[in-house]
């Protein structure tokens, strides 16, 4: 029979944020001090999977990748014990452990519940509610550079936690176009073309918002860019969504 046990602190008072930095926060917003390489890692993982179980294997092997000590299992329990002084409400499950953190608490489930009010929000056809809710989640983000804890098992959730961040940009600049704010769009998306130009999404709505402010030539400027970075970096002609839009520039739509 599975029995869990967990630590008297609810933790009910503390902020947790991964999106940036790791920090921990009381109610009277001091940082609860999390010395050391190991405590930071362990509860950044734990973090990351906020509310689900993960087993003891994967927590061992973010902490000592392929070569743990021999003590290992004696090693972790001292971390959860020093995390759980620290007021931090984490319980053991089985072979594993699992932190739990409500919405409010921790800006990752924050960044996630407003985006998927924003997709909800679009699929209503409500583009004004849609855009809101998907900058709130992207104000969750403190800085791009999440993981300043070296450990490689970190570094490639928090790529895959960038990912996300991106998609939400680029659904929040469709929901702000379908709205009209072409203009107010131009400069962000400039940066954004720049930044990533093998992101063929913002490429076309850099397009479409160049258009729709009547800089059809430097619309067509952005695809000419977009197509040779393809070509040079991956070898492709750009795709159908993005050969769409400038098709549409061209014919004066």
């Amino acid at each position: 029979m599975t029995t869990a046990t967990i630590d008297r602190t609810t933790g009910d008072d503390l902020k947790f944020s991964v999106l940036g930095p790791l920090t921990v926060s009381a109610a009277d917003g001091s940082q609860v001090a999390l010395r050391g390489n190991r405590l930071p890692a362990l509860l950044t993982e734990l973090l990351f999977h906020a509310n689900r179980w993960v087993p003891m294997s994967r927590l061992v092997e973010v902490l000592w990748g392929d070569t743990p000590p021999k003590s290992y299992v004696s090693n972790l329990h001292t971390y959860i014990h020093r995390l759980r002084g620290r007021g931090i409400p984490i319980e053991q499950i089985g072979g594993g452990y699992r932190i739990t953190v409500d919405v409010t608490g921790l800006d990752l489930l924050t960044f996630q519940a407003e985006a998927d009010a924003g997709r909800q929000a679009v699929r209503r056809g409500d583009y004004e509610a849609a855009a809101w809710h998907f900058r709130s989640a992207l104000r969750q983000w403190r800085s791009a550079d999440m993981c300043a804890i070296d450990q490689p098992h970190l570094e490639l959730e928090a790529a895959r936690l960038e990912t996300e961040r991106i998609a939400v940009v680029e659904e929040c600049i469709d929901a702000e176009l379908a709205c009209g704010k072409a203009g107010e769009l131009l400069g962000e998306l400039d940066m954004l073309v720049r930044q990533y130009p093998l992101r063929e999404r913002f490429a076309a709505q850099c397009m479409r918002a160049l258009a729709a402010t009547g800089r059809r030539a430097e619309a067509l400027e952005v695809y000419q860019r977009s197509r040779h970075a393809l070509v040079d970096q991956l070898g492709i002609e750009p795709g159908r969504q993005l050969r769409q839009v400038h098709e549409m520039i061209l014919n004066g739509q």
